[in-house]
């Protein structure tokens, strides 16, 4: 009997053998797996961290030729490419992420998005309550400017302002722009400030900025025609608004002789200050200059039905792009992780499943052992 016992304890310890080893060998094979798909990209994080950087500045760099030439959907496609990875590398208050957020507001006003352009320049607004600005002078006051003209373009005539203002103060003291350009910038920028003011009828404010807006230009057209033009519109509109009308029709008239040297009498600009001066020249009582412009109008095309609703001149048409093709969701790494997910699973279920026949095996076994010493016994017995 007890050889018998100790025959049965040695077939389970042999028959149990093999199956630690195949336990040993699938976790192996797994451990094995993980490794090599984990190692590799844990080696390469701090690589791809230094790449992602450098893609942040290349980015940078094409943006800025994109929206020299205007081409604003190809801009806000490599900066959005762009941010993604930069900003989990660093952060997103740091000064690449920054100037990548003011080039895409920059392209979010260009393509006629502005509430767009305000959520990409909102970072950097706030970045401007710290003690040193994170960017700097010339890109600081550049992206106010878009700011402004966003908050403009809806009607939000405060909060333009604000940040208008805000802008002029950084431009003057940028010391490093060349004074001609300097001068069209400072005076681009007060044009908008009497913008606002005037729509906010705050007439003593738009006048002033609108003569600081011609003394920025010095009173020449040249270099800056079409933004002196916009200036002594915006003082006519001004006396217009108090009263005085023969104030309000010298400033009408030097805006069309100015817009008419530069575009041309048929341009929409020409149009409505030489129909505006010809409406207050009728009030003045001039009724032979205003019947005397109204027919050099006549001589043209009709006046457009819709004229653009800022005082100063408009960008040129937007070309079109073609739409940009999304980025994949399936990639490499997700490729490699859910194939690792699968093994790990197959080599799991067919470890239960060997397990489970084993086990049945091994009781079957044990049953067979157990009739037989039975049998054994009672022969002996007999």
């Amino acid at each position: 009997m007890d050889r018998l016992c100790e025959r049965s304890y040695r077939a389970r310890m042999a028959s149990g053998r093999p199956a630690i080893r195949r336990r040993w060998s699938s976790l192996l094979v797994t451990v094995a797996m993980v490794r090599a798909f984990a190692l590799p990209v844990m080696a390469q994080t701090p690589a791809d961290k230094a790449g992602e950087i450098n893609a942040g500045a290349g980015a940078a760099r094409a943006a800025v030729i994109a929206l020299r030439s205007q081409r604003f959907v190809e801009a806000l496609r490599v900066v959005d490419e762009a941010l993604g990875p930069l900003v989990a590398a660093k952060g997103e208050d740091d000064r690449e992420v920054l100037t990548l957020l003011i080039l895409k507001g920059q392209a979010c006003y260009g393509l006629g998005r502005p509430q767009e352009a305000i959520d990409a320049l909102a970072p950097f607004a706030r970045s401007l309550e710290a003690p040193a600005p994170l960017v700097g002078p010339g890109s600081d006051w550049n992206a106010l400017t878009v700011l402004g003209d966003s908050f403009m373009a809806l009607d939000r005539w405060s909060d333009a302002l604000v940040t208008l203002d805000r802008a002029r103060s950084m431009l003057a003291d940028d010391g490093r722009i060349d004074p001609r350009s300097k001068a069209i910038n400072t005076a681009t920028t007060l044009g908008k400030i009497g913008t606002a003011r005037a729509r906010l009828e705050d007439w003593p404010g738009a006048r002033q900025a609108f003569e600081q807006q011609v003394a920025a230009l010095g009173g020449e057209a040249e270099g800056g025609g079409a933004y002196l033009a916009a200036a002594h519109n915006g003082l006519g509109i001004v006396a217009d608004n108090v009263g005085d009308l023969a104030a309000a029709a010298e400033h009408y008239s030097q805006a069309a002789k100015i817009y008419e040297e530069q575009f041309g009498l048929e341009h929409p600009y020409t149009k409505r200050a030489l129909t505006t001066l010809a409406r207050v020249r009728g009030k003045l009582g001039d009724t032979q200059e205003a019947d005397r412009i109204t027919a050099r109008l006549a001589s043209v095309d009709t006046m457009p039905t819709t004229i653009p609703p800022t005082l100063q001149p408009v960008p040129s048409t937007i070309p079109d792009h073609p739409a940009t093709t999304p980025r994949p969701l399936v990639t490499g790494p997700v490729i490699a992780a859910a194939a690792a997910a699968v093994a790990l699973a197959g080599l799991t279920l067919c470890g239960f499943l060997a397990r489970r026949k084993r086990v049945g095996q091994r009781d079957q076994g044990d049953g067979v052992a157990d009739g037989d010493a039975t049998a054994r016994s009672e022969t002996k017995n007999a």
